[in-house]
Formats: C-alpha cells, structure tokens, sequence
C-alpha cells in the first residue's frame, strides 16, 4: 500500500540551508525528501543527519558525480511508486535522474526549484527552445527570485511562478548578533566562500593589493596557494572556519564582497547582511535584485570589471551608514516566513 503523504522533494544533496527550509515544511505537511548523493560544492554538515527532522532518504553515499546513474534513477522510480503524494518537487532538471524522472511522473504534480538568474541563463536559439519543452513539464515553478522569474517569463512559461523569496534557511537563530552599530575607523573587508576561479577572487587581490585597504579571505580551494602567493600584506587568509564560528568572523568585519563570475543566488550575502554588514556583489550573482538592489543594502558592480569594483567602493564607503541601517532594518523572519509559504501555496494549486 502507498504511503500518503503531501509533498516528495528531489534535491541532489543534502545541504544545510536546504535542510533548515525542510525542517520548517515538516511542522506543517507530510514530507518525504530523497537526495541523490553528496557533494564538495556546497556546504554539508558532516552529521548531517542529525539536522534532519523529516523523512528522507540517500540514495547515494558518495560523491554524487561517483554515483551509479542508473541504479539511481530506478530507485527513485521505485520511490515514486512507492508514495502517493499530492506534489512533486523537483531540486532542478540538470541531473540525470531528473531527466529521465520528470517524464515519468505527472505534470499535474511537478513543481521545479530553480536557482539560475536570466543573466546566466540562455533564453534565446535551441537551448531556450528545449528549456520551453522541460519547463512545460512542470505545472508550478518555483524560482528563488526576481532574476530566476525572469527566466521563466522571457521563455513565456504558461505554468504558475511562486516565488520562493531565496534557496533555503541559513538558520540565524543558531547565530549570535554581538556587532555593535559602530563602524570602524578603517574599514575591514571580508570574503567567505571556495577558493576556485568563479568566485573571482584574484580580481579581488588585484584591487585589494592596489587600494591597500585590509581584506580577509575565508575559504579553501584549489586557488589557495596561488591566491596567497599573489597577496599582499593587507590581505589574511583565514582557511575554512566551520559554519558555526563565522559569526565572530562577520562581527569583527564592516563590508561584505562577492566579485564570481557565476552565482546562482548567493546566500553568503544574506548572512552578511544579516549582521548588518553592507555588501559589494557582482552583477553575476543572482540575489542581487532582491537581497542588495531592492533593500538598498549595498552595491553592485560589473562582473570582472576592477575599475567598477573600485567605484563599488568608494560609493560604499560614502554611504556606508545608510546601507549598514538598511542592513539592520532587513526583516529576516518576515522573509523567511515568506519563502515557507511559497512553497505550502504549491498544495493549493
């Protein structure tokens, strides 16, 4: 007999941020969550386990570009026979698994998180064609923001847009706000994220190395050893610090930068701003309409442009207290209750 439930999630990994949004949906509907495997490209908790208090499944317990496709696929097929659900949310349409699934299972009950903003999608020629053709599989999208909304709207989806309002919950009520309102006399500014080539971290130095203003480093990567070498003094490089210790990272800072060249949302800046740090993106990263342009909470640059990122700066730092303000002022619950209700209107459709 099949298990009743209300909605089965596929994601590819069980990161943290997706995991505190889970959780959240568990208080009030029935939910299974199945993860395809694990992952180095975001952040996974080792115990991960004991964060979850909801119904789940690994399918996989390696690396998910490791996995076996096909054994797989089958077991979520058997997954998907296995529950009657009233919805289907699937993490994305990238994975194998997904391809091939999303034919199989109902278009009344598919649904689609999606992540990617219009600046780094194609919505033009037979890439935009064939993404017409997946996205008519899914009766509801779920895209995280107004850039993801874009996506959908330039290829003319007939389905239903629900906003989330983000891609998951970094879980501040596990963080500690000790920042003061006072801004220090020479400003520090902070990097946290992987030491690889899309973040654009060696434009980041070349600024950095010029302005000779203090910036620090958090992360580990590929590029560490090439990035320090390139460093100068005025710029420390901390290595990983665990997720739960960045807080005194954050209070001990006043600006926040995110120069990739790709970033499909950017949590790391709601994190930022969360401990009213005002914050510098590129205009790669796809949060930027809605966690920095609308809320006035920073600026935004041209991606890979150094001469734009100094005068990212220079105008940060004339205004420095009115974006801090509205750092402080952004309403966190309010946007999370939000992203929580996106996705329980999907049962009402």
């Amino acid at each position: 007999m099949k298990k009743i439930i209300d909605v089965l999630i596929i994601n590819n990994c069980p990161s943290f941020y997706k995991i505190n949004l889970y959780n959240e949906l568990a208080k009030q509907v029935k939910l299974h969550v199945v993860f395809i495997g694990l992952t180095n490209q975001v952040v996974i908790n080792n115990c991960f386990e004991d964060d979850i208090h909801f119904s789940f499944e690994l399918i996989s317990n390696v690396q998910i570009e490791k996995r076996n496709k096909i054994k797989s696929l089958i077991r979520l097929y058997f997954i998907c026979k296995h529950y009657d659900y009233k919805k289907i949310i699937y993490g994305g349409y990238a994975d194998f698994e997904e391809k091939v699934l999303m034919w199989i299972t109902k278009k009344s009950k598919n649904c689609l998180q999606f992540e990617s903003s219009i600046r780094e999608s194609r919505v033009t020629g037979i890439v935009a064609y064939l993404k017409k053709i997946i996205f008519a599989r899914f009766i509801i999208a779920l895209p995280a923001g107004k850039l993801q909304s874009a996506v959908f709207y330039s290829l003319g989806y007939k389905g239903v847009i629900i906003e989330s309002k983000g891609v998951g919950l970094f879980n501040n009520s596990n963080l500690k706000k000790s920042k003061t309102n006072v801004i220090s006399d020479e400003l520090k500014y902070l990097f946290v994220g992987r030491l690889i080539p899309v973040k654009n971290i060696e434009l980041l130095i070349r600024v950095f190395n010029n302005l000779n203003k203090h910036l620090t480093i958090v992360g580990t990567g590929v590029l560490e050893n090439k990035l320090r070498a390139q460093a100068n003094s005025n710029i420390e490089f901390t290595g990983f610090i665990l997720n739960n210790e960045l807080d005194k990272l954050y209070c001990s800072h006043d600006v926040f930068i995110l120069p990739s060249i790709s970033e499909t949302w950017g949590l790391v800046v709601e994190e930022a701003i969360y401990f009213g740090l005002p914050v510098i993106v590129s205009d790669a990263v796809g949060c930027q309409e809605d966690m920095v342009l609308e809320p006035d909470t920073g600026v935004v640059f041209r991606n890979s442009d150094e001469n734009d990122l100094v005068n990212a700066i220079l105008k940060l730092e004339t205004n420095i207290e009115t974006y801090k303000q509205n750092c402080i002022a952004f309403d966190f619950q309010q946007r999370d209750k939000m992203q929580i209700s996106a996705y329980l209107n999907i049962l009402n459709i």
